[in-house]
């Protein structure tokens, strides 16, 4: 397959311990990454919550991401935006029947989340991707529900910088939209995405999205497995009968040998950790794992590059 060459894409990753900036680029036969950094933030810069404003020390931040731009051999007016997981919440939402129009589409969604979740829903920001029927009938949609005053201070505070955020997800589904070519196209299969402080769980029928958990990290290495095992427990609980055949593991934190062997001597489920260079090219050695872990750990920020194609 050859590729029409496109300018660059910009892409930001905000976490609660650094900011990473990834341009891309695409050449005749696959992604190429053309540029990368990071700034370290001290512990009392972001607190990541869901209904408060994250940033707490606003100068600190802005000077981070003005140092990022300033490193970079150009100018980046538009970027990618990737935001902590913690801050966004994501479920799968079923209905018998869907209006034909996405703004009364939305009305429904916003209407049944207030009635659920009993908070006050003027001040969310909802976005929704169709998955489909279900074996019910159902049409089934991945909602995804952050908090304006939330969102609004990030693209705020980046707009201070001149930067302007066209695309803003979850740093879990921009890692998993990196990875996603790499999928199995059949059968019942698995994502984990792994993070420093999160992992979230998608399971595909075919390639139908019919299961998201996210789970906030422990501590320990112990308590992380435990975690996936109950994850998948639960994915069974609610789905009898429909086995997971294969696990896809996208991480941004490496310990991709260290998954693989634990995660394979664990669950009776064919693991594969996937691999960054089938995907992008980069002058990281693929091979030495302090070299693939530069190289992953942009990940989700190479990801938020690419939803500037769907913008």
């Amino acid at each position: 397959m050859h590729w029409r060459l496109q300018k660059r894409l910009a892409g930001l990753e905000i976490g609660p311990k650094a900011l990473k900036l990834a341009v891309i680029e695409r050449t005749k036969t696959n992604w190429r990454l053309a540029h990368w950094g990071s700034v370290p933030l001290p512990d009392d810069v972001i607190k990541p919550a869901f209904k408060s404003p994250n940033v707490v020390q606003t100068e600190d931040f802005k000077a981070g991401i003005q140092r990022l731009l300033e490193d970079y051999p150009g100018r980046i007016d538009t970027a990618g935006l990737s935001l902590p997981s913690e801050i966004i919440r994501m479920l799968i939402r079923g209905y018998p029947r869907l209006p034909e129009s996405r703004a009364e589409t939305e009305k429904l969604i916003n209407w049944s989340l207030e009635k659920s979740f009993h908070f006050p829903i003027a001040n969310t920001r909802v976005s929704y991707q169709p998955l489909g029927r279900d074996a019910s009938g159902n049409e089934n949609l991945l909602v995804t529900i952050g908090m304006k005053n939330v969102i609004q201070q990030f693209e705020k505070l980046l707009a201070d910088v001149s930067l302007d955020t066209r695309v803003v997800r979850p740093a879990s589904i921009n890692l998993y939209n990196f990875f996603a070519p790499l999928m199995p196209q059949d059968g019942t299969s698995a994502f984990l995405g792994l993070f420093d402080n999160y992992f979230n769980f998608l399971v595909f029928e075919d390639t139908r999205l019919m299961f998201f958990h996210g789970v906030k990290r422990g501590f320990s290495d112990l308590q992380f497995f435990q975690d996936v095992d109950m994850t998948i427990q639960h994915y069974l609980d609610t789905n009898p009968g429909k086995r997971i055949e294969r696990l896809c593991i996208g991480s941004q934190v490496g310990y991709h040998d260290e998954l693989l062997e634990v995660l394979g001597n664990l669950i009776d489920i064919k693991v594969t950790v996937m691999k960054e260079n089938q995907l992008i090219d980069s002058p990281f050695d693929h091979h030495q794992p302090l070299e693939r872990l530069k190289l992953s750990s942009y990940t989700s920020a190479i990801g938020a590059s690419q939803s500037l194609l769907q913008a």
